[in-house]
């Protein structure tokens, strides 16, 4: 039981949520006044804690075994002491908001919503800390008091705590010297007198100081022989009380006039006394605000003061300990707050509970829409974004799940008329299960499992997501023939993950739950019922779908589970954030998953080719549960595969080492920039069908190539099939990279490709496909076009003073890449680049590195075929004046360049 066992251990029941047992417990108020104190501590924590976990964790059950004979809910109700714990914990005088208790038998269940940040109460306008805590672990010297402070008072501390030290390194001359001296502990202490106290060398037992406790002062006496021992302990809440508030002085052996007390000891004690406090530090937990450039450390000092009596004999000690402020944040235990981790439930650590509430979205004003906050949505939601000028989240979720007046309308509508005309006697089973329901979205899919990451099942039919008004959300999984224990835990678990996703990932903070049914084609009589377990009616009546925002929120949640997708800029803020798939793409993966094993994706630049090529490889590992091994992301530069390499979901090679090596355990190829291939090394295309369709795999493996001929930066044979056998062929025509300027720049160069290209390319197919092309991009972005530079080093000039521009207006230098034709071109301009960076008049240095070399922090100097599949805020392209042997891929050169921009486009001719 949870209670046993300090790290928490989950149990699992018939519930499709995670229940955590906590053991017995006694209920009621007066069978709770009789219980022993430590008794009732023990209890009211252990389900503090649990409470705490889940709220923290996208909400769940705790099931609670009744220790107290014929006790019942409705007529005993919880006990007061346990209402004032759940009242303090949710933050809100209704406890209810979070909180459902129902008995069942000699068991009482707490039904409970994820915790959210969005304020509750109306008579506020500050929102809730991002976490629910027991307690903090932060303590602040507050006038003559010490303050332990609750989670909204240390919600508000770090957040200011925060802004103070952002500002003090904001760029300027002296912010570094702000800086240092904050480090330092240079800061003035109000009372100077007490400064000059404590530079005193004796004092005089029954002197009353001429100071009193205040924000800087406290005095602490203990005449009892445990002195050390209390001495030790509140030495850990005052140290980090100073340190977190304006710095001060401790007094020990000074009683609360202000009158030398002084205390006994031997040099052992005081040696120990010496050790204790400066042990305190490595007891302490720092959080840093500042970067790990500005990583440093509490300081504070005591002294040790001999106390003479009006004899002027030696009668006993004072200790004085000095404390600075600290410029973050001092913990002096961590905070009692829980998290549902796995199988466990465990206690954050200090510094990850700090950089949780004090995380904010990511500032992306310029190219993306903000669609769910961290300000109001649960605990482990991320940021999600979409692009600007393209579908937000209302458009997309309108043409996911269209919505019916007084209807349940089917969706996708092709899925579904497929699904009936395969399975004959589907239809009829699926509207026997709607009787009497008015109004809602019935949503389809082959496997629901894949949507959540899990594993199919190859005994399914199909899975169809029930959202209606009225009544919770309803998983039916339809089998064919039987039915069993097993297939119901198949869609248990879908029911779980699928709450578990709409909470944590799609941002709903209202009560939820997803109820498992099992169908079975053709219907059998009682079926239904045998498999179903009343599930529905073990929730309380609140948590069906009543209100109408309810329903509309939910929708808008399971909209960002199947569209969003990790950032590829997660990794260069080192901020986790999620970006939405456009419905094309989010259509191309669920319509093709189950059905097209061979695949080309014709993708103009900037549509999300790699985006989708890295989709469709989490994909099929979940829904094939395939090891990293077996699946083979082939591309033909360096720094892509890198780049795919770290993202740590299948193995990435180039196309040089995909023809060297073996790969007898691969089963499914995908094929990225096809376009960019050669084959003078070997068969690399005969070499992947061979591998995705060997005799010895029990079925064909997946192999998709994505290519855009528009892109291609050379004039060698692709080792593709000529374009009139690809088949079947997708396409992905709505860009969503480019700025709305450098978009149209690209149109224009593309059109001039199709027209004018001897290349041996489709001409007509990719015609057709720009026919089909949008940019509904709302960022207009800038795009520059210089011919009248004379020579590298004027190019080099301009570069680097627009690249110090750039940094001046807030980029950085991960955001820059500068981009050359060829190796040679890169070589040129290397040292005459880095010696102009470095003429520079700004403070502020720009270090150029290759693209393999890393995409971490450095601009990027190199060549454009290296950089393929990879794109920065701000490109500089250097384009050759003439291209001896390559005039014909010229307008490709400058597409390829140009769809590699986001924002900022400089195009450069280089007359050498």
């Amino acid at each position: 039981y949870f209670a046993h066992h300090c790290s928490g251990q989950i149990y699992f029941h018939s519930y499709p949520e995670v229940v955590l047992c906590v053991g017995k417990i006694c209920f009621g108020e007066k069978a709770r006044k009789k219980m022993p104190k430590d008794s009732k501590q023990d209890q009211k924590y252990t389900l503090a804690r649990a409470v705490c976990a889940l709220l923290n964790s996208g909400g769940g059950i705790v099931k609670a075994e009744i220790e107290n004979e014929s006790y019942n809910l409705e007529r005993d109700q919880i006990g007061l002491d346990l209402e004032e714990t759940f009242r303090s914990l949710v933050l809100f005088p209704d406890w209810r908001k979070y909180l459902d208790f129902e008995q069942r038998n000699n068991y009482i269940l707490i039904f409970i919503k994820t915790w959210s940040s969005e304020n509750p109460s109306l008579s506020s306008a500050s929102a809730n800390p991002r976490l629910c805590s027991l307690s903090t672990g932060l303590y602040a010297k507050c006038g003559a008091s010490l303050s332990h402070m609750n989670p909204t008072e240390a919600f508000s501390f770090l957040k200011e705590k925060q802004d103070q030290v952002r500002r003090e390194l904001s760029p300027g001359p002296r912010a570094k010297k702000r800086m240092t001296r904050a480090v330092e502990g240079d800061m003035d202490i109000l009372n100077n007198t007490v400064a000059e106290l404590f530079g005193r060398g004796q004092l005089q037992h029954g002197e009353t100081l001429t100071f009193t406790e205040s924000g800087n002062v406290e005095f602490k006496h203990y005449p009892t022989e445990k002195k050390l021992t209390r001495v030790e302990k509140i030495l850990s809440q005052y140290i980090p009380g100073f340190a977190n508030t304006t710095g001060g002085y401790l007094w020990i052996s000074v009683d609360d006039h202000g009158r030398v007390q002084g205390f006994s000891s031997d040099d052992k004690e005081l040696e120990r006394l010496s050790h204790i406090i400066n042990s305190v530090q490595s007891k302490l937990t720092l959080f840093h605000f500042c970067g790990s450039g500005h990583t440093h450390n509490i300081s504070y000092e005591h002294k040790i003061f001999k106390v003479f009596d009006e004899a002027g004999d030696h009668c006993g000690y004072v200790c004085a300990v000095k404390i600075q402020p600290f410029t973050c944040v001092v913990f002096s235990e961590d905070p009692d707050s829980w998290l549902v981790e796995g199988s466990i439930v465990r206690r954050l650590k200090a510094h990850e509970w700090a950089a949780w509430m004090t995380a904010a979205d990511p500032g992306f004003s310029e190219t993306f829409t903000l669609e769910l906050s961290l300000e109001n949505g649960p605990p482990l939601a991320k940021p999600v974004y979409s692009h600007q000028g393209l579908d937000n989240i209302d458009d997309l979720c309108k043409q996911l799940f269209p919505e019916g007046h007084l209807e349940i309308i089917y969706t996708p509508e092709k899925l579904s008329k497929d699904l009936f005309q395969e399975h004959p006697g589907l239809d009829i089973l699926i509207e026997n299960q709607l009787k009497q329901l008015s109004e809602g979205v019935l949503i389809f899919s082959r496997s629901w499992a894949v949507e959540v990451d899990l594993l199919e099942s190859q005994d399914i039919i199909c899975d169809v997501l029930l959202i209606a008004k009225d009544q919770p959300p309803i998983l039916y999984t339809i089998c064919e023939h039987h039915i069993s224990w097993d297939l119901f835990e198949y869609s248990r678990r879908i029911a779980w993950r699928l709450k578990e996703k709409l909470v944590n990932t799609g941002g709903y903070i209202h009560k939820l739950c997803v109820i498992p049914k099992l169908l079975i084609l053709p219907p059998k009589i009682n079926c239904g019922i045998e498999w179903d377990l009343n599930i529905q009616e073990m929730y309380p009546q609140n948590y069906s779908l009543i209100k109408r925002n309810n329903f509309k929120a939910l929708l808008h949640a399971l909209t960002v589970v199947l569209l969003s997708f990790k950032s590829f800029l997660s990794d260069r803020i080192g901020s986790e954030f999620l970006n939405l798939l456009t419905i094309k793409q989010y259509q191309l993966l669920s319509e093709n998953l189950h059905k097209t094993k061979k695949l080309y994706i014709y993708g103009l630049p900037g549509t999300g080719k790699t985006v989708m090529a890295l989709k469709i490889i989490e994909k099929i590992r979940t829904m094939l549960q395939c090891k990293k091994e077996e699946v083979l992301y082939v591309c033909e530069n360096k720094p892509l595969r890198e780049f795919v390499s770290k993202k740590n979901i299948c193995e990435a090679v180039t196309r040089v080492s995909f023809l060297k090596r073996k790969f007898d355990y691969v089963k499914h190829i995908i094929i990225d920039e096809a376009q960019n291939f050669q084959d003078g090394e070997g068969d690399w295309y005969k070499k992947a069908l061979a591998l995705t369709s060997s005799p010895d795999l029990p079925e064909p493996g997946f192999f998709w190539i994505f290519l855009d001929y528009l892109q291609t930066s050379h004039c060698f044979p692709t080792g593709l099939p000529e374009a009139k056998w690809h088949d079947p062929i997708e396409s992905l025509t709505e860009v969503v990279r480019n700025a709305k300027d450098i978009y149209s720049y690209l149109k224009q160069k593309m059109e001039t490709v199709v027209e004018h290209s001897t290349l041996n390319i489709p001409k007509e197919r990719l015609a057709e496909l720009l026919h089909r092309t949008t940019c509904t991009h709302a960022v207009k972005g800038h795009i520059e076009i210089e011919t009248k530079l004379r020579d590298r080093d004027e190019i080099a000039k301009y570069v680097a003073k627009h690249c110090h521009m750039y940094l001046k207006k807030g980029y950085s230098e991960k955001d820059i890449a500068i981009l050359c034709y060829r190796d040679e071109e890169v070589k040129a301009y290397s040292g005459i680049l880095a010696s102009e960076m470095k003429k520079s008049k700004s403070r502020s240095s720009i270090s150029l590195r290759k693209t393999e070399e890393g995409l971490e922090e450095q601009a990027i100097l190199d060549s454009v075929r290296r950089f393929s599949g990879l794109e920065r805020s701000i490109v500089f392209g250097i384009i050759p004046q003439s291209f001896p042997f390559q005039e014909k891929i010229l307008s490709n050169i400058f597409v390829c360049v140009a769809s590699r921009a986001n924002l900022n486009l400089h195009l450069l001719i280089d007359r050498e």
